[in-house]
């Protein structure tokens, strides 16, 4: 597959790189849902072993999604984002994100759901929608902190502001920190020995074991609704507009708290 998104396979291993490096990969609703019928289709056929994730080039994994088409598009953009992420959560084999550059917003969610990952020293991480006057679901926000736990996802959420490798790598949001020119060649060699070292069978049925025991805890429905009306509080008040439309014209917004 060629485009925006690419799939290549090497043995049991298939990578889906992210091929928009002039918008440092991030990704428009088309790629979002290319990357999702990718991923599902992999879990149908049970073809590939390991699933590599990664951005095209070296200058960036994902900066997150691509809000360019303005906000006539966004509703389409969060839809095929959703699609790629239940896609890749609910993969049973491991995926591993090989991160160069940055790994931003709906990037840094990509990563995080992720078995593993695996980073260049000079990379960055973050999650700014604060300071697009917006908030991450609950899903999201439950996912980084049950990762790394709740000081150092307030660290990322509350602030916006990125952080580098060895920062990520002191609060565990990365297992691997390699040179820059080490990246590709290591994690090849982890994806296949992951791929012909163990029972592709007790893998998914372990991965999916852990996900049920620790990645999805139960949530009471009257919790879950409190979580959803507090989130639409901010992702649907003036100030989620103007952070939009200021990020569009490329100028700071201007806040108002309502």
């Amino acid at each position: 597959m060629d485009g925006e998104v690419k799939e290549s396979k090497s043995g049991f291993v298939t990578t889906i790189s992210f091929n928009r490096p002039e918008k440092r990969n991030a990704l428009n609703a088309d790629a979002l849902f290319a990357v999702g019928d990718l991923v599902r289709n992999i879990e149908q056929k049970k073809f590939a072993r390991v699933i590599v994730l990664r951005g095209e080039g070296d200058k960036a994994f994902c900066a997150g999604v691509d809000l360019s088409g303005g906000s006539s598009n966004f509703k389409k953009t969060i839809e095929g984002l959703d699609y790629c992420l239940t896609g890749l959560i609910e993969c049973s084999c491991p995926t591993i994100s090989m991160i160069f550059g940055s790994a931003i917003g709906a990037g840094l969610d990509m990563a995080v759901i992720s078995d593993f990952r695996i980073a260049e020293e000079q990379a960055k991480f973050g999650a700014p929608l604060v300071r697009l006057g917006r908030t991450y679901y609950y899903t999201a926000i439950g996912r980084l902190t049950r990762l790394i736990g709740l000081s150092a996802a307030k660290e990322i959420l509350l602030t916006g502001k990125l952080i580098n490798s060895q920062r990520a790598f002191q609060m565990g949001l990365i297992n691997t920190m390699v040179g820059h020119d080490e990246l590709e060649s290591i994690t090849e060699e982890f994806s296949r020995d992951l791929a012909e070292g163990a029972s592709p069978l007790a893998v998914r049925v372990t991965k999916q074991t852990m996900r049920k025991l620790f990645e999805e805890p139960p949530i009471d429905p009257v919790v879950e609704e409190e979580l959803k009306r507090l989130a639409d509080s901010a992702n649907q008040s003036r100030d989620a507009k103007e952070g939009v439309q200021a990020m569009i014209e490329k100028r700071k917004p201007s806040f108002t708290g309502e």
